[in-house]
């Protein structure tokens, strides 16, 4: 599939040669290999599972980065001219983005992976589900069972774009689910048995997390801002409630405020995790295994 790139773009790829590139950073190959954005860097892992030798992918965001902010850098811009098909998850900065992504490249195929999931409320706090106005939860990934529907809309998907390889497609999936399934099996052993449900985070990232394996998730912000001092203090007090020694951050957030709630809570240990990695399995694990440290 040709496209000719607009003038700007053309501009933007010559400035962008000069520039250090790396990761994800870096524009596509020309040859005839599908080129295939998404949003978050977990699911362009899982587009590389199923898609093997025959994609080239790139993730708009990755560790560090803040979807709720974000705006792609003009080499990723350029990239994105050139991609056949553009998995979207649902988070914050696509709203504003995907138009102009739609308007560099008429010919892109804007997918939504969330297809067939039901998403959560943002959790609130110390309740289980959110309020009328936060909105639903994007972190669709950070659930295997999602992730397996998430791996067959993917599929089915390049099946159709490229079914000259769709027997591929097909066994690939099949291992990537195969892999998907172990992973849940080792969490649920892993996080079968705690002292505790309850754990304390940051910013609610786990909320898929925490409604596969039966936990609740008590967020410190409250629609994406620091907590009034009220809804601090039942911070601090259900802490206490609970037992609660890891406050767990995520890549990016200031450490100077967490450290500092953390003396409040009487919290002696602070883990910090990246919701936005690649490596989607080496991801999970290490999550359940620092839960299973924080609630013992």
């Amino acid at each position: 599939m040709k496209k000719h790139l607009p003038i700007l773009l053309i501009f933007l790829f010559l400035f962008s040669a000069c520039s250090p590139q790396n990761g994800d950073n870096t524009p596509f190959e020309a040859d005839a290999r599908l080129k295939i954005s998404v949003s978050i860097a977990s699911v362009q892992w899982l587009v590389d599972q199923i898609g093997g030798e025959q994609v080239q992918t790139q993730s708009l965001t990755t560790t560090g980065d803040d979807p709720h902010t974000y705006e792609p850098s003009p080499v990723q811009m350029t990239a994105m001219a050139a991609s056949d098909v553009y998995f979207t998850a649902g988070v914050e900065f696509e709203a504003v983005w995907i138009p102009k992504f739609t308007d560099a490249n008429s010919n892109l195929e804007v997918i939504d992976i969330s297809e067939g999931i039901e998403r959560i409320p943002v959790a609130d706090q110390l309740h289980e589900e959110g309020g009328e106005n936060e909105g639903l939860d994007p972190h669709i990934w950070l659930s295997p069972k999602n992730m397996e529907q998430i791996a067959g809309n993917i599929a089915s998907v390049l099946q159709s774009v490229d079914p000259e390889n769709a027997e591929l497609y097909q066994s690939n999936l099949e291992k990537t689910l195969a892999s998907i399934e172990e992973i849940d099996n080792q969490l649920k052993q892993m996080l079968s048995q705690n002292k505790r449900t309850q754990f304390l985070i940051i910013h609610p990232s786990l909320g898929y997390f925490a409604d596969s394996y039966g936990l609740q998730m008590i967020p410190v912000e409250v629609n994406g801002q620091e907590p009034s001092p009220s809804q601090l203090a039942e911070i601090l007090a259900a802490s206490k409630t609970y037992g609660i020694h890891t406050l767990f951050t995520q890549t990016g957030t200031n450490p100077l405020n967490v450290q500092m709630l953390a003396e409040q809570a009487g919290i002696d240990e602070i883990i910090e995790i990246d919701p936005m990695a690649y490596d989607w399995s080496a991801n999970m694990l290490f999550i359940g295994s620092s839960l299973k440290k924080a609630l013992n």
